[in-house]
């Protein structure tokens, strides 16, 4: 099994696991098994495989190109954690067993964890008890946020947030979810549109309950 993770700048976004003979796709669109936000991106842009404990990347005739140790691929090629792999603003490490150490040391250097099994059975791999946020409608990254030992989790258009959301009307840090005696609690902080909860604005603090609806400009974020 691989580990990779998505970077943005010297920040690790996602990470994901690809085993022996599973083929996972990357692209902007919500079918992507890893979804990159960024229009650089295409929809299908890219495909990451794994044969024979080798992993291979192949481009997906993307407007942009995928970049290799700063070549665009124009074929499937191998590639190891010594190799630069950039799509659109971000870039895809493969973990040597050294650092797959050294990650769980520093846990909240990381966004959200995709795991994806063999594909008769994928799917996302959590306790189903466990709290997270998921966009139903419009975009976020990443699609899905676990909140398990976060006490704080911050929502808007800066990249830097937990979730970041695009949007004009999408404030850099548009609402918070507060955790009190294991709690959610949503707060509206600016943005030139109001946060929703189940379509009414957000004013206070607004207790947070399973399958409630957090809007934000286009977006919606289901609370599970």
């Amino acid at each position: 099994m691989a580990e990779w993770h998505v970077m943005l700048d010297d920040r690790i976004l996602e990470r994901f696991w690809i085993q022996e003979g599973d083929t996972i796709s990357i692209g902007r669109g919500k079918s992507a098994d890893v979804s990159l936000d960024n229009v650089a991106v295409s929809r299908h842009h890219a495909s990451l495989e794994m044969r024979k404990g080798q992993c291979l990347l192949t481009d997906l005739k993307s407007v942009n190109g995928t970049l290799v140790n700063g070549r665009k691929i124009t074929d499937r090629v191998p590639v190891t954690g010594a190799d630069r792999i950039e799509i659109g603003k971000f870039r895809l490490e493969l973990q040597q067993a050294s650092q797959r150490a050294s990650s769980h040391v520093m846990p909240t250097d990381f966004e959200g964890t995709i795991y994806l099994p063999p594909k008769e059975k994928r799917g996302w791999a959590t306790d189903a008890a466990e709290p997270r946020l998921t966009v139903t409608e419009g975009r976020g990254t990443p699609e899905k946020l676990y909140l398990k030992n976060k006490e704080t989790v911050t929502l808007g258009k800066n990249a830097t947030r937990d979730v970041c959301i695009p949007g004009w009307l999408v404030g850099k840090v548009q609402c918070y979810i507060l955790v009190r005696d294991n709690k959610h609690y949503l707060v509206h902080h600016s943005g030139w549109k109001r946060t929703t909860l189940n379509g009414r604005k957000v004013h206070g603090e607004e207790r947070l309950l399973r399958g409630d609806t957090i809007g934000i400009g286009g977006t919606k974020l289901r609370f599970e």
